[in-house]
């Protein structure tokens, strides 16, 4: 059977997940503000949490965020950044495919740790959000695919 070709989908950055995380922080700061402890105390929270939301839109709106992907049915993807290195590696199983939420967790290939994408539906067309996670969910690996057990079948 000849495998379909690997999904080319162009990802826009989400302006409802960088909403999202302005109102955390926003509300967080806001908080912090409202405390009964001491002036320096409450901005040096708040700047705290300035930081803290500086580091969680780099991912979303940095410039490594990711611009393009290349996800094929085998759980091979590629990912271009914004700027415009591109890394190959696994999708693991440990992604989570749902109908307003995906989350894509991969391996570079050689790296060690894990990385994530966060798909909304705001950063797809309707079509190529659905076929990602189309491919995402019945997509298997080349060492799990039936047939292929190492074994023969004599």
């Amino acid at each position: 059977m000849k495998t379909p070709p690997p999904l080319h989908l162009v990802v826009r950055i989400s302006r409802r997940a960088i909403a999202w995380v302005v109102a955390a922080h926003l509300l967080t700061a806001s908080m912090l503000l409202s405390l009964p402890v001491p002036a320096g105390l409450r901005f040096a929270g708040v700047a705290g949490v300035a930081f803290a939301c500086a580091f969680a839109l780099r991912p979303l709106a940095g410039r490594r965020a990711p611009a393009l992907l290349r996800v094929g049915i085998d759980r091979r993807i590629a990912v271009t950044a914004r700027d415009g290195r591109t890394c190959e590696g696994e999708v693991l199983a440990d992604s989570c495919i749902g109908r307003r939420l995906t989350t894509v967790v991969w391996r570079p290939d050689g790296a060690r740790r894990a990385r994530s994408i966060v798909i909304l539906p705001d950063t797809l067309p309707v079509d190529d959000f659905r076929r990602l996670r189309v491919a995402l969910r019945y997509g298997r690996s080349p060492a799990s695919a039936p047939g292929t057990s190492g074994t023969d079948a004599a």
